[in-house]
C-alpha cells in the first residue's frame, strides 16, 4: 500500500521534512540552552547583589579581573572624582535613547590607587558632537557600587579625544596619572547624591528570563507541523486521496449558503436537463407540441381541407 513512498518525488519530500523537523528541533534546544543561561545569570546577580557592600580594595585587585563569578557584586568606595580625566564610552543607548556613558575616576582615599566609576547615562542629543561630560561633585564622596567586569579583554582598545568603544580598564590605564584597579564599578548610590539631572543613573539589570521559552516551544511546533503533514500526505494518497477529496467537498464557496440535496435554487436548471425554446399549444384536444413543429401541423390541416372542397 505504502510502496509509493519508494518513489523519487517522495523520497525526496521525506528526506526534506526529516532535514526541516531536525533543525527546529536543534534550534529549539538552542532557545533551551540561552534560557538555562538565562537563569543561571539572574542566579548570580541575585545572589552577589544580596551581599552588603564590601570595601573596593577587597574584591577588585590591580591587573587582574574578578571574572563573572563577582560580577554584580556590591563594593563601597571613599575618594575624590577627578574630573579632568573622565572619558566618554560610546554607543551606549538607553531605552531605545542613543547616548553616552561617563566614566570618571575616583581617587581612593589612603591609597595611590584609582577605580573606574560608570556614573551614568548621557544623550547624544542627535548630534555627530560628542556631548560635554557632565562635572561630578567636589570633595571626598562615598559610592556604593556594583562591580562589572573589564570589557573586550582579547583586544587593545585605544582611547582617543576622550572616547573609548568599550571600558577597557587596560587600555583606559594607559592615558591614567596613576594605576587602576582591574576592573570598573557601576553607581548604584552616592553620599552627597549629585544635584544635577545628568548623568542618569543606571538601572540595576534586568532579571527577566526572555523569550526563550516562547521560542523553544515555536520551533517544537514547526518541527511537529513538518511530521505531521507528510504522514498525512501519505496516508491520504495510499486511500486515493479521500481525504483531500473530503476537504474539498466541504469547502463552501464565499457568498453563497448550503442547501439542502434535491432543492435547485431559483432561476439554475435541475441536472440532466437542457433549457429549450417554449412549449406553443396544438389544436383543442391535442398535446402541445414545440416551436415550430405546431406551426407546420397546422398548415397541412389547412391544405387538406381545402382540397376537399
Amino acid at each position: 500500500m505504502y510502496r509509493f513512498l519508494l518513489r523519487p518525488r517522495w523520497l525526496a519530500m521525506m528526506v526534506a521534512v526529516v532535514i526541516a523537523a531536525t533543525v527546529c528541533v536543534e534550534l529549539a534546544g538552542w532557545q533551551l540552552h540561552r534560557l538555562e543561561a538565562r537563569r543561571a545569570h539572574n542566579a548570580l546577580i541575585t545572589s552577589n547583589s544580596g551581599v552588603s557592600a564590601r570595601p573596593v580594595a577587597d574584591v577588585l585587585v590591580p591587573g587582574r579581573s574578578v571574572g563573572s563569578a563577582r560580577e554584580y557584586a556590591q563594593v563601597k568606595a571613599r575618594g575624590t572624582y577627578d574630573a579632568a580625566h573622565q572619558i566618554l564610552v560610546r554607543y551606549r543607548p538607553l531605552q531605545g535613547e542613543p547616548g553616552f556613558n561617563v566614566l570618571t575616576p575616583l581617587r581612593l582615599d589612603g591609597s595611590r590607587y584609582a577605580v573606574l566609576v560608570n556614573r551614568g547615562w548621557i544623550p547624544s542629543l542627535r548630534s555627530t558632537n560628542a556631548p560635554k561630560a557632565p562635572a561630578p561633585p567636589t570633595g571626598e564622596v562615598t559610592v556604593i557600587a556594583r562591580v562589572r567586569a573589564s570589557e573586550a579583554t582579547d583586544q587593545q582598545v585605544p582611547v582617543n579625544d576622550g572616547q573609548v568603544r568599550f571600558i577597557q580598564v587596560r587600555a583606559i590605564s594607559a592615558v591614567m596619572p596613576y594605576p587602576l584597579l582591574g576592573d570598573y564599578v557601576e553607581l548604584a548610590r552616592q553620599i552627597p547624591a549629585q544635584r544635577a539631572d545628568l548623568p542618569h543613573m543606571l538601572p540595576p539589570p534586568e532579571l527577566s528570563e526572555g523569550p526563550h521559552l516562547a521560542y523553544a516551544f515555536q520551533w517544537y511546533m514547526f518541527a511537529l507541523i513538518a511530521v505531521a503533514g507528510a504522514i498525512f500526505l501519505a496516508y491520504d494518497e495510499a486511500h486515493d486521496g479521500r481525504l483531500r477529496e473530503r476537504l474539498r467537498n466541504m469547502r463552501v464557496e464565499p457568498n453563497e449558503p448550503r442547501r439542502p440535496a434535491g432543492r435547485t435554487a431559483p432561476g439554475r436548471t435541475p441536472p440532466g436537463r437542457t433549457p429549450g425554446p417554449p412549449e406553443r399549444p396544438g389544436p383543442p384536444g391535442s398535446p402541445g407540441t414545440r416551436g415550430h413543429s405546431g406551426r407546420s401541423a397546422t398548415l397541412e390541416d389547412e391544405d387538406s381541407a381545402r382540397r376537399s372542397t
